[in-house]
């Protein structure tokens, strides 16, 4: 057994942040990041220690480790992302990219409330969120696509529930790419990463689950491009694009000996289910369902968010002194095209639910009016 298979002792987690962290700490500057080659080196240490509990924590951020351990455990993981060292941040993009796709994370994720300081688990994962976010900003062409798989696996992954303004956050990272990267295959691949995270939270919508059961389509990068961004194929730049798209939807748990988990935690938020859209629907044509959106799911109220904020991106208006800009044309124009890819695979619940396609149908007339 080679030394990379046993960094990070026998805990899932573990074997994902193991390989990770050592390759910061050979790639960190000693001198300059002399804190966080210390913190790696410590919750080396820690990892071998540790393995999977019988009884999994809840509270835990980290499928199998208690909610102390993982808070621990995760720490250096964000150093790295804060660091602004683009051969750190790196193996840090790709350990945040493999927790998510193994389902390691389990967490419901929100920009914290300052009024409840006691939620750690929660926090904890909104900050490396952030912190991959942040990273976008970094301007080197592999640390974004870095950050689109990352992203991209965190919205895909059935044990995490992005919220409100963090799932925001996060669509606004991606459109920064698009719109304000240099290197016009990025550029194409922020696009498709956009379209295929519409995809799964208006599949999720409509289904009111995180867990949908069933493979989530794939945005076709092809036909993404038939009208707008012709000009950004490099020659391969779309198969590279769709191939990219489907690793990060593709991606397993089976690899480097991490299990996948597609089960619920017992007791966890994300467990729960409201039921089918077919039973959505009829609970609603019986007038049961409340709220602006005729459901009072977590779920829903987020897609209605998203779905407000791309109405609302796709509305700015440009100034007087810059008439011509072209980058605001250009995110209008992806607003738009997002808002298409959201009505071409609207489901049972678009097509039946008279109450909530007119609630979705006048929040467009609100912005558009």
């Amino acid at each position: 057994m080679s030394a990379s298979q046993t960094l990070g002792g026998q805990s899932r987690s573990g074997r994902v942040l193991g390989p990770s962290l050592d390759k910061i700490i050979k790639n960190a500057a000693w001198r300059k990041h002399s804190g966080l080659v210390s913190a790696c080196k410590s919750t080396l240490d820690k990892l071998e220690s540790l393995s999977d509990s019988p009884n999994p924590d809840p509270a835990s951020p980290l499928s199998g480790l208690s909610d102390a351990d993982a808070q621990s455990v995760l720490q250096p993981l964000i150093l790295a992302l804060d660091s602004a060292y683009v051969k750190v941040v790196e193996p840090a993009l790709d350990c945040a990219f493999k927790l998510f796709s193994f389902n390691l994370v389990r967490a419901e994720i929100d920009r914290p409330d300052p009024n409840h300081a006691d939620d750690k688990s929660a926090s904890i994962v909104y900050r490396m969120v952030e912190a991959v976010c942040k990273s976008a900003g970094l301007g080197d062409d592999a640390i974004e696509l870095g950050v689109l798989r990352a992203l991209l696996s965190a919205v895909r992954s059935p044990g995490v529930l992005i919220r409100g303004d963090c799932l925001v956050h996060i669509v606004r990272t991606c459109y920064n790419v698009y719109l304000g990267g240099l290197n016009g295959t990025n550029q194409i691949c922020a696009k498709s990463v956009l379209a295929q995270m519409m995809v799964i939270v208006f599949s999720r919508v409509e289904q009111d689950s995180v867990d949908l059961g069933v493979q989530i389509p794939r945005v076709s990068v092809a036909d993404l491009l038939e009208f707008t961004d012709k000009n950004l194929n490099e020659g391969s730049s779309i198969q590279f694009c769709q191939n990219f798209i489907n690793e990060v939807m593709d991606a397993s748990g089976e690899a480097d000996g991490v299990a996948e988990q597609n089960k619920q935690l017992p007791n966890s938020p994300l467990s729960e289910s409201n039921g089918s859209a077919q039973d959505q629907v009829q609970a609603s044509k019986n007038g049961d369902e409340k709220g602006e959106l005729g459901a009072t799911s977590k779920i829903r109220e987020d897609g209605f968010l998203l779905f407000k904020n791309l109405c609302k991106l796709s509305m700015k208006f440009s100034s007087q002194d810059q008439s011509d800009d072209q980058i605001l044309l250009r995110g209008k124009v992806l607003s738009l095209e997002l808002l298409n890819v959201v009505m071409d695979n609207g489901g049972p619940l678009w097509r039946t639910n008279e109450r909530q396609a007119l609630v979705f149908v006048c929040s467009l007339s609100k912005f558009w009016a």
